[in-house]
């Protein structure tokens, strides 16, 4: 097994799983020698003066036909010199720092480990909202209800008044919520708030208070 790095498409080749270059093969143009032996169905004659087992051609069972190396129709590597060989060790090596939040880059065909580009605005506003809807839901979880959607359901059903007292103050603490995280995505875009971890703000968040 051979690994390869692709700095091109920052990619990893295995020839386990792409393929060898090359084949060995049996020499097709081969043919078999052949070698001679004592003739089996000769008889000898007792009356006749002593005389040499005649021998007969055969094929050599024990003759093996030379391998030649040729192309591979089924390798998917790409051109030998965009390649870069990795030890088992350094690949390993990189993916077990990409799994601790670091990236894979190349440094002309040579695999580095970067450390990872910051996020824009657009992404950390994106990764707030994603987290805050987490901590809504389990909120919601954690009260018996499958999320804060089926939370809020239960806000215009009267059948159950404690059922409904939940949804309803469910409701207004999402909202509340909601209006809190936008104002202060609004801060930091007029630059009177610094930017913010989705932790931060899920710590300033208001609280929610069940009949």
């Amino acid at each position: 097994m051979t690994i390869f790095f692709h700095a091109q498409t920052l990619g990893f080749y295995d020839t386990r799983a792409h393929g060898e270059r090359t084949l060995r093969i049996p020499d097709p143009t081969w043919e078999r020698p052949m070698v001679n032996i004592p003739d089996p169905a000769w008889e000898v004659d007792p009356s006749a003066p002593e005389a040499q087992r005649p021998t007969v051609g055969i094929a050599d069972v024990t003759a093996e036909p030379p391998l030649i190396e040729v192309a591979n129709p089924d390798c998917c590597l790409p051109l030998a010199g965009e390649l870069r060989e990795v030890s088992l060790e350094d690949y390993q090596a990189l993916f077990a720092a990409q799994a601790s939040g670091k990236v894979i880059g190349a440094d002309g065909n040579r695999p580095i480990i970067l450390e990872p580009p910051e996020l824009t605005w657009e992404q950390r506003k994106l990764e707030c909202v994603a987290v805050v809807q987490a901590f809504l839901d389990q909120t919601a979880r954690s009260a018996g209800y499958d999320d804060i959607k089926n939370a809020i359901s239960y806000a215009d059903e009267p059948a159950v008044p404690r059922f409904q007292a939940q949804g309803q103050a469910f409701r207004s603490w999402r909202s509340l919520c909601w209006a809190y995280c936008y104002e202060q995505f609004d801060a930091v875009e007029q630059e009177t708030r610094e930017v913010f971890s989705p932790q931060d703000l899920v710590s300033e968040l208001p609280q929610l208070a069940l009949p």
